[in-house]
Parts: C-alpha cells; structure tokens; sequence
C-alpha cells in the first residue's frame, strides 16, 4: 500500500478506515487493506491504542519493513474516537499527521455539541454547535449533519464530509451509541489533502451571500423548529444576545423566513443588522 496517514474509526464493532492518499478516500473494512498476519498485527496495534490511550508502533512487513505508528483521536471524556495510523518506510521520518477532531452530540430535540478540549490544536472545535456549523460554506452539509444529529438510533453510522469556509474539506464518521447518560452521538473527522479552490461555485455562494447581507443589513440563519439557530448563513451577525447568538435559546421572531429547498423541517430566518 502507499505511504500515508489513515484514520481508524472506532466507535464501531469492526474498525473502518479512511484513505488520506490520493489513491482513496472512501471508508471502508480495515480488512479491506490489510491481509492474514498484516491484518491481525494492524488490528492488535489498534487495540494497543484503546487501551493505553497513547501513541504506539511496532515494526511489520508490508513488500518490505515497515514501520507503524498509530496515535488516539480522543473524544472529550478521552474515549478514543478514532485511530490516526501511519505506515512507511522505517528509516523516515514520518509526514505531519493530517489534522483530526473528536467530539459528541448529546440526543436531544435541539442536540448538543460537547467538544473534546484534547482536538488537534491545528484544527480546534468551536465550543458551540452553532458556531461549528456557522463556519461551513456549504448549507446542504449544515442541513444534513443537523438532521443526523436529530433521535438517531442507536447503533445507526453515517460518514460524509463538509466543506470550511477556508476550502478545507472534512470527512467524517457519526456513530450513535448508548451511555450511561443515555444515546450519544460520538464523531471523528479528519482533514483531506486538497481544499476546494477559491473558484469552487460553492464558495462563489457563500461570497455572494455574506455580500447580499452585509448590502441589506440581514443576516440569514437556519433554525430549528423551536426557533433556536442552527447556522449563520453569512458572516454578518445581528446584535442579539449569547445565547440566542449561539443556539443555545430561541432566537427573537426574524424580520422575515423562507424555506430552503431540501431544508425540510427548518426555515431561513433574516435577522436586521441595524
């Protein structure tokens, strides 16, 4: 296989891998990838992890020595998440790994974001969910993940990616499990190799949108039924409290709403600036 950082997802039964290289970036069986001894040394690296919640190596043989290096995506009760690995040459020095985040929903009528403290200081969790989804720049993906996030069952997973506001592009893995506190949605993503470029007519979008709200001095949100905002869909943002600023109650009756094809169940709602 080539060289290159993968992410292991673990919330699961089975581990499912994710390709950072340009060869994949579909997730799939670890089995998929790994063979026989191979297989069962990767899978006991893995382990290794779980249960020690540190970086770990060990030496195996892949057309030739190779090296192993596995690292924990903590969540924030630093339950691992997810497995960062790296296989290659054992005389090299490793790339930079890619970066990563881990993080929990609770299962509620409007979820909560808890974000892990221990995330990539590369790639760093908002503290709100609100705020998190404010910065994508696409609103099909802020649609989606938020429906993902509403009474899944558990066991249910799901995998995609998001688009930043920077180009970056996210892929992820949810994966509904139950808790002592009742279901939680872990997740884990981890940032791919090409960004969207400036050009991308998703990010032309999003240009023309924060262009319209700064010109009309309204700023569209998508909100849950209840009222409370999902997303910013612009970078304009009226003067409202906190909490109604991040999600976390109801925002004041907007100027005006709309619906938004494929936002079943949520509305847009315009918020006056000045």
């Amino acid at each position: 296989m080539a060289d290159g950082w993968f992410l292991v997802e673990t919330a699961g039964q089975a581990p499912a891998v994710l390709m950072i290289g340009a060869r994949s970036k579909q997730w799939r069986p670890l089995s998929n990838e790994f063979r026989g001894s191979v297989h069962k040394i990767v899978l006991r690296l893995v382990d290794t992890v779980l249960n020690n919640v540190k970086q770990s190596q060990v030496l195996l043989d892949v057309a030739g020595p190779r090296l192993a290096l596995a690292s924990p995506v903590l969540g924030p009760g630093r339950q691992v998440h997810g497995v960062l690995m790296w296989i290659g040459d054992p005389t090299a020095q490793p790339p930079a790994a890619p970066p990563s985040q881990a993080w929990e929903w609770t299962v509620e009528q409007t979820p909560r974001l808890i974000a892990s403290p221990s995330t990539d200081p590369r790639n760093p969790l908002p503290q709100s969910m609100t705020e998190w989804f404010s910065g994508f720049a696409r609103p099909s993906d802020v649609v989606r993940m938020a429906r993902e996030m509403r009474a899944p069952e558990v066991g249910c997973h799901t995998t995609g990616e998001w688009v930043a506001l920077d180009g970056t592009v996210h892929r992820y893995a949810h994966r509904c499990v139950a808790t002592f506190d009742g279901p939680r949605i872990l997740g884990v993503s981890v940032t791919l190799p090409d960004n969207v470029i400036p050009e991308d007519n998703d990010l032309l979008a999003r240009t023309l949108t924060d262009t319209t709200a700064a010109a009309t001095g309204l700023a569209p949100a998508l909100l849950w039924p209840d009222g409370r905002v999902v997303a910013w869909l612009s970078s304009t943002r009226p003067d409202l409290d906190d909490d109604a600023l991040h999600g976390r109650a109801a925002a004041p009756t907007p100027a005006h709403t709309s619906e938004m094809a494929g936002a079943e169940g949520f509305t847009v709602g315009f918020f006056p600036t000045h």
